[in-house]
């Protein structure tokens, strides 16, 4: 009788578990509804609006079909020499993030109970702030008489102000900054599963700390790293804020564009059919890496994430 007690109380435990596991689910169905209406829903009305039929006088002719919107984008050589800038400065961006954004969240998983509250702290605080805000907080420190140039030029390294404001390395700056937070986070999350034990077994085999932390950490933190890449690619390839703000002419992506047709000429099936255009292409890119990750990377790099 006495066995049976532990039996039955662990066949309600579970029972519980379960139950607790549907309910978490149905929890989850509005969310997911939510997320399928108002961004699967913008998808498909940008699609469709994308096959619209221009007008001479802006906008465009309801129930058209055609395909001159993407027959232009393909022979304009000008957008689609926006369309690579734009991959190539998510490209830069995304790999300074990684870099930058591992250093950060490894600081932050070994430092002790208040420093890593500082330091995930300053990290949630920036994801409150809007995005608008964070890139025009650069202006004054990166105009020709702002602050950081004001620092070079007082410490000696440089002989006269340099302005980052409108050059590329300025945009690149604000937009490192505004995705930093989504891989420090991604990261950090993946690193509080690893056990620093590993690491210490290693530099007792004669491993220095940085071999250590190359050949054990970073491949614990792929996943993070991959999880964190792809939002900053994404984001930062069809970026608007930083590169309108921060960029020149010369620095025009193809939300820019985008907006340029919306604004000014009123081609809202060509800012459509660009839009998707760029979609598509990142959505390839993303895809082609992760093939890549999986095929030559180590075993379940992409698991979870993907």
């Amino acid at each position: 009788m006495s066995e049976m007690v532990p039996s039955r109380l662990q066949t309600a435990l579970a029972t519980a578990r379960d139950r607790v596991g549907d309910r978490a689910g149905l929890l989850v169905v509005p969310i997911v509804g939510f997320e399928l209406a108002v961004f699967a829903g913008a998808l498909v009305y940008l699609l469709r609006m994308s096959f619209y039929a221009s007008t001479p006088d802006g906008l465009y002719q309801p129930g058209t079909w055609t395909l001159d919107n993407y027959l232009q984008l393909a022979t304009d050589s000008y957008l689609q020499g926006r369309l690579l800038f734009s991959l190539r400065l998510g490209a830069i961006v995304t790999a300074i993030t990684l870099v930058v954004g591992f250093v950060y969240a490894y600081a932050a998983w070994r430092a002790d109970g208040r420093g890593r509250a500082v330091l995930l702290g300053a990290v949630l605080v920036e994801l409150l702030i809007s995005i608008v805000i964070k890139v025009y907080a650069w202006v004054p420190l990166l105009a020709p008489n702002g602050t950081i140039s004001s620092l070079l030029v007082g410490s000696g390294l440089i002989a006269e102000p340099i302005g980052l404001l409108g050059s590329e390395i300025g945009v690149i700056i604000g937009l490192v900054y505004s995705m930093l937070p989504y891989v420090v986070l991604a990261v950090y999350a993946v690193l509080t599963s690893l056990d620093w034990a590993l690491v210490e077994a290693a530099r007792d085999l004669g491993a220095s700390r940085p071999r250590s932390v190359l050949e054990i950490v970073v491949p614990q933190a792929v996943p993070g790293l991959l999880a964190g890449g792809i939002t900053a690619f994404s984001w930062s390839t069809v970026a608007f804020a930083a590169p309108s703000i921060l960029g020149s002419p010369g620095e025009r992506t193809v939300a820019s564009e985008a907006g340029r047709f919306v604004n000014t000429t009123f081609d809202w099936p060509r800012a459509a059919a660009l839009g998707v255009e760029a979609v598509v292409v990142v959505v390839l890119v993303i895809g082609v890496v992760v093939a890549l990750i999986r095929r030559f990377g180590p075993a379940g790099t992409t698991e979870g994430v993907l």
